[in-house]
């Protein structure tokens, strides 16, 4: 795999070589990095990270191991995470009004995916600082793409709660016609398959863990299935997990009167009118709108 990297990176090379020189816009460039294969990082990714006057990361020493794979050598680096002080961001912003160029990256993947970020880019649009999103890898979208299971509508959920009773409280309350994502790790991979299979039915789920790296690996099937297959398989219990389930069925009911009944109610109270909110509800619950609405007039004709 690496020798099979190392011939593409040299073409990748040899084309860049072919461009124009191109120059950094006086903007903070968000760029996405490999998750695991060196392969899978765009060509506009490396020319701009070979341009920009710096380079914002989460840790420098794997930063430094990143772009010395890419022969990317001599670049200012700044440290950044979410939990830095105000002065971080202020010297970032010093050096955009200074007519500096930045690029922003994560360890792996697409910043700001549950990765630091989001505090900055919010404070640097307040004073109409120019963001450049350069598009790549992303663990969530890759997974999705091979899972087989629909997704025209899905939720990205991040990481779940740790504690159990909180992360069964979420899965409960998600909507019943989405399908959703999460990352976990490795230890609470079964705990969480077995949480989904409690509270939501033996849903089509996707694990797919080691993604774009040697070990990948994509089980799609019946939760209780891909349940069974990790019990057998512990030692494949490793790496990073992301978790795909498929929503619920057109004939699946995972909720009760009193939970959509307590939805209406909300609706109403905000001042939405009994067609919109049958409708809106009906997406969310996979209720039939029908059921929705007439709910809904009982309890406006007898509150």
């Amino acid at each position: 795999m690496l020798k099979s990297w190392k011939m593409n990176f040299k073409t990748m090379q040899n084309f860049e070589a072919k461009t124009q020189e191109i120059k950094a816009q006086n903007a903070l460039y968000v760029v996405a990095t490999p998750i695991g294969n060196l392969g899978d990082i765009t060509l506009r990714a490396l020319q701009i990270l070979r341009v920009v006057d710096f380079i914002i990361c989460e840790d420098t020493r794997v930063s430094i191991r990143l772009l010395k794979a890419y022969e990317i050598s001599e670049k200012k680096l700044l440290t950044y995470n979410d939990h830095n002080d105000q002065k971080s961001r202020d010297k970032i912003l010093r050096l955009l009004l200074e007519g500096k160029s930045l690029a922003l990256i994560s360890d792996a993947g697409t910043p700001l995916i549950s990765d630091p970020g989001y505090k900055l880019i919010s404070f640097l649009r307040e004073f109409n600082q120019k963001i450049i999103p350069l598009p790549g890898a992303s663990a969530v979208v890759s997974a999705i793409c091979a899972s087989g299971i629909a997704a025209d509508n899905f939720l990205f959920l991040g990481f779940l709660a740790a504690s159990e009773i909180q992360k069964e409280k979420q899965l409960k309350n998600l909507p019943k016609n989405f399908t959703f994502a999460f990352f976990e790790g490795p230890s609470r991979v079964l705990e969480s398959l077995e949480l989904i299979e409690k509270n939501l039915g033996n849903r089509r789920v996707c694990v797919a863990r080691e993604l774009t790296k040697i070990h990948e690996e994509i089980k799609s099937d019946e939760v209780a299935k891909v349940i069974s297959f990790f019990k057998e398989h512990e030692e494949k219990l490793r790496g990073e997990f992301v978790i795909i389930v498929e929503k619920a069925g057109k004939d699946e009911k995972n909720f009760s009167e009193e939970e959509l009944l307590k939805a209406i109610k909300a609706a109403i109270k905000r001042g939405e009118s009994l067609k919109d909110l049958s409708q809106n509800l009906a997406e969310i619950f996979g209720a039939n709108k029908k059921e929705v609405y007439q709910l809904a007039l009982q309890h406006t004709r007898h509150p």
